[in-house]
């Protein structure tokens, strides 16, 4: 499957079997049980009161979802999932997704888009902070308890999004690895850098997380434990993620950058 095999592009799912086909989305991408996925019932009751249940489908199979919920702050959604099927990734299909959504709120003038993800995924991170240009101010722990699926093995401690959808801009200077200092050690999370910090710091996580904890799940939940304490110490004296760096050599793991407000 490719991105250009899709039948309408990214649209508003619409119908019983597209929005079953949307729960399948979510176990062949999260894995898990029926209780781990947001039901079908629940998205055609979602659409009835305003929110958004969009995707992607090709041939009568639907490979992309987003989900959109309305918040106490009619200016502000909170974007509850967003999934790519395997086999689309790395055609863009997530980030269509994304402007798919930006679109469908600025036509109801919804401002300010929000979302939850692990702050252990990298490819997420990247993607959340570095391309679409989102920020981090809040860390939330442990936030749905304990989950099933590829969430399995680790408390499920969440940072929130938030995105303010603009126009496209030349992209900003974005700073290296060796400008700035770490607050943690990129073998294994542990605190390196003493408070007060400078005011942009980069934070360690692993590189691949999925892989870290099938084959060390000790090393894993010593990470989350790690950078848990060290997202809280930021966020308590005035730091937001801001950025994200891949992490390329010679410093090994990705991380982000944070910056004092």
């Amino acid at each position: 499957m490719n991105a250009l095999s899709l039948d309408g592009g990214v649209r508003e799912l619409q119908g019983q079997a597209e929005l079953l086909g949307a729960e399948d989305l979510q176990l062949q991408v999260w894995g898990g049980s029926e209780r781990d996925i947001f039901p079908r019932d629940a998205m055609r009751a979602l659409q009835h009161i305003g929110g958004l249940v969009a995707g992607a489908v090709s041939g009568g199979q639907v490979v992309g979802l987003v989900v959109g919920l309305p918040t106490s702050r009619p200016e502000v959604q909170h974007s509850h999932l967003l999934a790519v099927h395997p086999a689309q990734r790395g055609a863009g299909l997530a980030l269509a997704l994304k402007l798919f959504q930006a679109e469908w709120c600025a036509a109801r003038q919804i401002t300010q888009i929000e979302w939850t993800y692990d702050p252990l995924r990298a490819l997420n991170a990247h993607f959340n902070l570095h391309r679409l240009g989102a920020g981090v101010g809040n860390y939330l722990t442990d936030f749905y308890g304990e989950m099933g699926g590829i969430n399995a093995g680790l408390p499920s401690d969440r940072v929130v999004a938030v995105w303010t959808p603009q126009p496209a801009q030349p992209p900003a200077l974005r700073l290296t690895h060796a400008e700035l200092p770490a607050v943690n050690f990129s073998q294994d999370g542990r605190k390196s850098l003493q408070q007060p910090w400078p005011d942009a710091v980069r934070l360690h996580i692993p590189s691949d997380l999925d892989t870290l904890l099938h084959h060390d799940p000790a090393a894993a939940q010593q990470w989350r434990q790690h950078t848990r304490a060290l997202f809280l110490e930021g966020l308590s004296q005035g730091f937001r993620a801001t950025d994200f760096l891949r992490g390329h050599a010679p410093e090994g793991t990705p991380a982000y950058v944070l910056t004092r407000s």
